[in-house]
């Protein structure tokens, strides 16, 4: 038999939700910004990628470049831990989505890629990318395409996190947690 340990500050906690139904609409609210992934078409298509290349995840992300719509579709995501060799971690994601094309008949044409992230300059460099952005404004790029007039960004990575502030689509002011704060996205993977 499992036994609770109660303790003064635990027994006066209020639940977070009253019953399921306010638990489940609050959980339907944060779909509002959800991205969609579209499947990779047979034959031909214009892809261009983006790598965050993060202290301790990389993430990857394939765009089909569409005239229809300024933003593209996504057609490819990837997340994996680095495990101490984000060179690899890469490879890894980048070797998945040559697998899903082939599987889906795909021909992809790379014609631009991006890299973001604690290891930015290395991936740029390792696999000859064209480019490279600082993660503060990419995180601003990408919040303001969800929501125009964001104001506050939290960057929460595996070596520290970030309160960034947004004014007009300008970052204003950036703090950062100054303790050694090594694996402070921990508690997310958890």
């Amino acid at each position: 038999m499992k036994k609770e340990i109660q303790t003064e500050w635990t027994s006066s906690l209020l639940p977070l939700f009253k019953n399921e139904k306010e638990h489940q609409e609050w959980l339907k609210s944060k779909t509002k910004f959800a991205t969609e992934t579209q499947p990779l078409n047979k034959g031909k298509q214009q892809v261009v990628i983006g790598i965050d290349s993060g202290s301790t995840t990389t993430k990857i992300v394939a765009v089909r470049v569409n005239a229809e719509t300024p933003t593209g579709d996504i057609v490819f995501t990837n997340y994996r831990l680095n495990l101490g060799n984000p060179i690899k971690a890469v490879a890894d994601g980048l070797n998945a989505l040559k697998q899903e094309a082939a599987l889906r008949g795909a021909e992809l044409e790379i014609v631009g890629s991006c890299s973001t992230g604690y290891g930015e300059e290395l991936i740029k460099a390792a696999f000859g990318l064209d480019s490279g952005i600082i993660e503060t404004m990419a995180h601003e790029r990408a919040a303001a395409s969800l929501m125009p007039d964001v104001s506050f960004i939290l960057d929460i990575g595996g070596q520290d996190m970030k309160a960034i502030f947004v004014e007009k689509g300008a970052v204003v002011r950036m703090e950062l947690n100054e303790a050694c704060s090594s694996g402070c996205g921990t508690f997310i993977q958890t």
